[in-house]
């Protein structure tokens, strides 16, 4: 494979090629003119996500996942609230004379027992 790639003139080339590129003249200047006006002005999370046209259907998504997971929790902590409400009130229902005998049920049992 060496004697193969020894004949081969643009394998040749290639090794013995190298480039130096001339130094703009004024990159210094311009790389601390970036710095300066980029640290003059504090970017906001949404021109970052603009900047990156890619990340836009990732944001999205994570804003509707989010979205999601606090409307499902606020749904189950409603609904817990609800139902320890109700329970609660079957409760004294069941212990208050007074709501026994509004709903009728402390007269249900005493026709029941006194024929």
């Amino acid at each position: 494979m060496n004697d193969q790639s020894d004949r081969d003139p643009l394998a040749s080339t290639l090794r013995s090629w190298s480039h130096t590129p001339a130094p703009a003249p004024d990159f210094r200047d311009q790389v601390w003119s970036r710095i300066r006006s980029a640290s003059s002005a504090a970017p906001s999370p949404f021109a970052s996500i603009l900047r990156f046209p890619s990340a836009l259907p990732l944001a999205a998504s994570l804003a509707l996942l989010l979205s999601i997971a606090a409307g499902t929790g606020t749904a189950f902590a409603l609904n817990r609230t609800v139902s320890t409400d109700r329970m609660a009130a079957a409760y004294v229902r069941t212990i208050d004379p007074v709501q026994l005998t509004a709903s009728g049920a402390h007269s249900a049992h005493a026709h029941a027992h006194h024929p």
